[in-house]
């Protein structure tokens, strides 16, 4: 069993919010993996501080602002996903999970505020490898952190 459905699995035995998150990564763990790969420091955006950046320019500071501080995550759409990410971006994640554009936009609204809260606990968009977030996110599905 992958470490992405491993992890999924062990959610689904816990309650809160996170279980949205787990759902998606036991429906779809190419997905999570393909998330993951983006926010990773050699991503084509540029990992965690590219996305940053990204929703800055699209005009979108502050919802991606209140997934890095404290307090409540601003809700995304999947439009606005695919206006911070672009096109090519989404066709890209979109052929990892085997999924249809609209299906990753959307499902990247649900999973990303969380993902990106769980991977900032200072409030700093920090540039992180594979390997980081692996280990910061696996606290997080298996419910431990």
């Amino acid at each position: 069993m992958s470490l992405i459905r491993s992890l999924a699995n062990a959610v689904m035995n816990t309650a809160g919010q996170k279980g949205g998150v787990a759902g998606l990564a036991v429906q779809n763990p190419g997905l999570v993996q393909a998330v993951m790969g983006l926010l990773a420091k050699d991503s084509a955006i540029g990992g965690l501080p590219g996305l940053v950046s990204n929703f800055h320019s699209a005009g979108l500071g502050d919802v991606i602002g209140s997934w890095l501080g404290r307090g409540a995550n601003q809700p995304v759409s999947g439009a606005q996903i695919e206006q911070v990410l672009g096109g090519t971006v989404i066709r890209h994640l979109a052929g990892q999970a085997r999924m249809t554009q609209g299906e990753t936009s959307d499902s990247l609204a649900q999973i990303l505020p969380a993902l990106v809260d769980r991977l900032s606990p200072e409030g700093d968009a920090q540039a992180m490898g594979m390997g980081a977030i692996q280990s910061q996110l696996g606290g997080f599905l298996s419910g431990k952190g």
